[in-house]
């Protein structure tokens, strides 16, 4: 019998989390750029993330399996508030370094919630919990950057007003952490279950993942749609601020029209158009959506071009992740679920990790528009791969209408 209580805590949780999160990502260029740092060590700042949830994040689940879920939440939420809390007060390059990467290594959380979530639901019900997992971050990556905009308002000192939402972030990590302490309770009977030892993903079971029919060009391809996105993620503010000369405030509401455009697609839109299109269809027309949008952002001359390059973008990308994670399922053994999907989000997060540092470089020496340049290069790529691994499919299916389940709801590591 599903567990309401515990569920709605580590929905909450993950709400609140997120809104942390997303007050962050927007400003953290432009606070790098205002303290006179190269594009190399703003990208540094935002690939040491990844790099250690990519190290990291594997171990906390397996000592989440261990020990359980909950002491592994009580401490990467307090590393991640801990990590804010020393961004909003430093100005030294390598202490803003290290405090990326403890919450990179802090940052398994999302992974241990996902795991609390499948503890506290039965099978049938499981779906129902991974979706509100989705929305809270559908909701996170709206809530957060328009928080972080009214935030940059705020009648404070010049000198501490871009600091003051990295503070306000620190903030909301220590409710979640609060909340995890004092209303979260243990999902795993440790005194009754088998202890699984604490390691990481043998090399032995990704190559066995890359092995499978049909499965590692799909792997490829989704590789590729994160790195292209990263190049936006990692320098969207930069991009608004140096193309359009927007403000740092303007740019969070920038970053709030894409979160919404992304969450209505994958929170309500998606649904509809699997069972009448089918996975293959969404994911050639998302890529072809997406190369339009990042060629888009190449030509924006003002509000309302931005605002179509953007829609297409967050639009595409809205189709195709979570089409790509739904596919992949469906080709893939259940006993095997795990291990593909880990492999999926660990190509991801080293996506992400590679294209943040290589995207601010280049828009530190080629200008504002290359990133995006790049990412569309990317993108067709992405859909040229595609198209040879799901055109078969298309053509071997062509009444290929509803889906044999359901898309799994796509994350940011996704």
């Amino acid at each position: 019998m599903t567990s309401k209580k515990p569920l709605f805590v580590i929905v909450l949780i993950v709400l609140i989390d997120l809104v942390g999160f997303t007050i962050v990502m927007p400003l953290l260029g432009p606070l790098a750029r205002d303290y006179g740092l190269s594009g190399l060590r703003i990208g540094l700042l935002f690939s040491a993330y990844p790099l250690c949830q990519l190290v990291a994040g594997p171990i906390l689940g397996r000592l989440s399996d261990r020990y359980g879920r909950r002491p592994v939440l009580i401490f990467s939420q307090a590393g991640t508030a801990l990590s804010f809390l020393i961004l909003g007060l430093t100005r030294e390059f390598w202490v803003m370094l290290l405090a990326r990467a403890l919450d990179g290594a802090s940052g398994g959380n999302i992974l241990v919630a996902q795991a609390y979530v499948a503890d506290v639901t039965t099978p049938e019900n499981r779906a129902r919990g991974m979706g509100l997992i989705g929305m809270s971050f559908g909701l996170g990556f709206v809530l957060g950057p328009l928080l972080a905009g009214i935030l940059l308002e705020f009648p404070i000192a010049p000198e501490w007003r871009l600091r003051l939402p990295f503070l306000v972030a620190a903030g909301f990590s220590t409710l979640a952490w609060i909340l995890v302490l004092t209303w979260l309770p243990e999902s795993r009977d440790l005194a009754h279950k088998p202890r699984t030892s604490a390691r990481i993903t043998t090399l032995a079971g990704v190559l066995h993942t890359l092995r499978t029919p049909k499965v590692a060009p799909l792997i490829a391809v989704a590789s590729l749609v994160t790195l292209g996105f990263a190049a936006l993620e990692g320098t969207f503010s930069l991009y608004l601020r140096e193309r359009l000369g927007w403000s740092d405030r303007a740019a969070a509401f920038g970053f709030a029209f894409l979160g919404t455009v992304s969450a209505f697609v994958q929170g309500g839109l998606i649904r509809r158009l699997v069972p009448k299109l089918g996975e293959p269809r969404l994911i050639l027309a998302g890529l072809a959506i997406v190369v339009v949008g990042f060629l888009g952002m190449t030509q924006v001359v003002g509000t309302a071009t931005l605002m179509a390059a953007t829609l297409c973008v967050g639009l595409g990308q809205g189709l195709v992740n979570p089409s790509l994670s739904g596919l992949i399922s469906r080709l893939t053994p259940a006993t095997d679920q795990g291990t593909v999907f880990g492999t999926l989000s660990s190509a991801a997060t080293l996506a992400r990790m590679i294209n943040y540092s290589v995207a601010n470089v280049m828009l530190t020496t080629w200008g504002p528009t290359a990133p995006f340049f790049e990412a569309a290069s990317i993108a067709v790529c992405a859909l040229i791969l595609a198209v040879t691994t799901v055109l078969p499919w298309i053509k071997a299916h062509p009444a290929a209408t509803p889906a044999a389940h359901e898309p799994v709801a796509a994350t940011p590591e996704s």
